[in-house]
C-alpha cells in the first residue's frame, strides 16, 4: 500500500471520528438542553401556588410539584408508583379516583370540588384533571391541578343562605319556598303521595307595630317562627313569606294530620309567656293535594281562601278549604 493511500484512509477515519465526536457532542447538548428545560419548569411549578401533579393510566404518581410533596410529607422518589388511598381518607380518595378513572375511560377534562376534614381545619379544593398524551397522540395518563378555595366556598355557601332565608327568623324566604313547594308538588303528583299546605297569618299584628313598637313586632314574628319550627317534622318546609305570614309545605300528609298540626301551633302561641312579649294569636288556612290541581298554585289559593275565611269568622282558627 503506497504512503498516499495510507494517508487518505487515515483522513477518512478522523474524519469519521470527528463526525462521531460532533455528533455525539450534538446529542450531549440537546440532552444537557433538555435536562435543563425540564429542571426549569419544575423550579417554575415548584412556585405555583396550587397542588400540580401528573399520574399514569393506573392512577398512580409520576411527578408532583413540591407543595404536594410536602402535604403528602415525601419526597419525589417515594411519591412514585403512590396513589390519592397512601395519603388521603377513604371517601376522598374514593372521589379522586373516580374522577381520575372519568379523565382516563372518557379521554376529557373533569374539574369540581371536594372536601377534606382534618383534625383541627376543614378545607375545600376545586381540582381540574385532564387526560395528557405522548407525542403520537398515545395516552399516557392525566395532568391535575387543584387549589384551595376553602375562603371562597364557605363565602358562597353564605351568599347562598343569604339569598335563600329570611334575615330576621333564619326561615326560607319566599322565593326558595316557592321552588321547594314545586318540587314537593311535582313529587307527590309523580308517585301519587299525600301533600298539605297551610299559610299562618298573625292576628292584629299591625295593632302590635303601633302599640309596641316594629322592635317588639319583630320579637313576635322571631316567636311565631320558633314555636313553628318546634313543632315542624324534619321533612317539613317552614318559610316565611310575607310581613307576618308564615306558609309549610308538609310532605306525606293528609288533610286530617294537617289539621291537628294547626291546631298545635296555635294553641302553641297563646300559651307563650305573656309577660315577655305582647299575646297574640294566629289564622292558619289548610289545603290538600287535588287530583284537580295542575300546579302548586291551585293549592296555595285554596290555603289562602281558607285563611281569609278562617280571619272572617273571627281570627285565631283554623280552617280547611
Amino acid at each position: 500500500m503506497s504512503i498516499d493511500t495510507l494517508a487518505l484512509l487515515v483522513f477518512i477515519l478522523l474524519a469519521l471520528i470527528a463526525l462521531l465526536l460532533f455528533a455525539n457532542l450534538k446529542e450531549y447538548r440537546q440532552e444537557k438542553t433538555q435536562k435543563h428545560l425540564i429542571n426549569s419548569y419544575e423550579q417554575i411549578l415548584d412556585h405555583v401556588g396550587a397542588y400540580i401533579y401528573v399520574k399514569d393510566t393506573d392512577c398512580r404518581y409520576v411527578y408532583c410539584n413540591q407543595l404536594t410533596l410536602d402535604y403528602f410529607g415525601v419526597t419525589l422518589e417515594q411519591l412514585k408508583g403512590t396513589s390519592d388511598s397512601d395519603y388521603l381518607p377513604p371517601e376522598v380518595a374514593d372521589v379522586l379516583q373516580h374522577n381520575d378513572h372519568k379523565v382516563l375511560t372518557l379521554q376529557r377534562k373533569v374539574s369540581g370540588d371536594f372536601v377534606v376534614e382534618g383534625e383541627n381545619e376543614t378545607n375545600v379544593y376545586h381540582e381540574v384533571k385532564q387526560p395528557l398524551y405522548d407525542k403520537r397522540g398515545q395516552l399516557i395518563g392525566l395532568i391535575g391541578i387543584s387549589t384551595v378555595i376553602t375562603e371562597e366556598y364557605n363565602l358562597r355557601v353564605k351568599l347562598e343562605h343569604l339569598a335563600n332565608s329570611d334575615p330576621l327568623t333564619g326561615l326560607y324566604n319566599r322565593r326558595s319556598f316557592n321552588a321547594f313547594c314545586d318540587h314537593e308538588f311535582a313529587r307527590a303528583m309523580r308517585y301519587v303521595e299525600s301533600l298539605s299546605f297551610m299559610i299562618i297569618d298573625i292576628d292584629f299584628f299591625k295593632n302590635v307595630n303601633d302599640t309596641f313598637g316594629h322592635l317588639v313586632g319583630d320579637e313576635v314574628i322571631k316567636r311565631v317562627a320558633d314555636i313553628c319550627n318546634e313543632h315542624a317534622r324534619e321533612s317539613d318546609i317552614l318559610a316565611r313569606i310575607g310581613g307576618e305570614e308564615f306558609a309549610i309545605i308538609l310532605p306525606n300528609t293528609d288533610i286530617d294530620s294537617a289539621y291537628e298540626l294547626a291546631e298545635r301551633l296555635r294553641k302553641a302561641q297563646q300559651q307563650y309567656d305573656q309577660q315577655q312579649a305582647p299575646c297574640i294569636t294566629i289564622s292558619i288556612g289548610i289545603s290538600t293535594l287535588d287530583s284537580q290541581d295542575n300546579t302548586f298554585i291551585d293549592m296555595f289559593k285554596r290555603a289562602d281562601k281558607a285563611l281569609y275565611s278562617s280571619k272572617n269568622i273571627g281570627r285565631n282558627s283554623v280552617n280547611v278549604a
